[in-house]
C-alpha cells in the first residue's frame, strides 16, 4: 500500500494548470493519460502525484485521495466487511484496477493496482 496522490476536481483547468505549473513550480509528468482539457498530472520527485480533474460537481467532495495497492482483491474483501455497499473495482483499459470508497468522516478514496491473473 503506498500514497498514489490526490486529485482535485476543477472549475476551470486550465487555470489551475498555469497556476500550479507556473506559479507554484510543479512539474508536468511527461506520461499524461487523458486530453490536458480533461485531466492534467503532475509528478513529484517522491512518487505521489498531483491529478487536476475537469468536474464541477463530483460525488464526494472536491479531492480525492489516491492509493496505490498491490492486493486490491484483499483490499476489497476488508472493506466490504466494514461498509457492505461498496462498489466492485473495475478494470480500465490500461488493465488497472479501479474503485473508490469513503472512509469513516466520507472523505473519498480511490484505489488502484493491477488485478491478480
Amino acid at each position: 500500500m503506498d500514497l498514489g496522490g490526490i486529485m482535485l476536481f476543477c472549475e476551470d483547468i486550465e487555470a489551475m494548470t498555469a497556476f500550479y505549473r507556473d506559479v507554484v513550480g510543479m512539474k508536468p509528468d511527461k506520461n499524461q493519460p487523458f486530453p490536458a482539457h480533461k485531466f492534467f498530472r503532475f509528478k513529484s520527485k517522491r512518487g505521489a502525484c498531483l491529478c487536476l480533474h475537469s468536474g464541477t460537481k463530483p460525488n464526494g467532495g472536491r479531492q480525492k485521495l489516491m492509493i496505490k495497492c498491490d492486493d486490491i482483491e484483499e483490499l476489497f474483501r476488508r472493506l466490504k466487511k466494514f461498509r457492505p455497499k461498496f462498489r466492485p473495482p473495475k478494470p480500465n483499459k490500461e488493465g488497472r484496477v479501479l474503485f473508490d470508497f469513503f472512509d469513516p468522516e466520507k472523505n473519498r478514496i480511490q484505489v488502484g493496482g493491477k488485478a491478480k491473473s
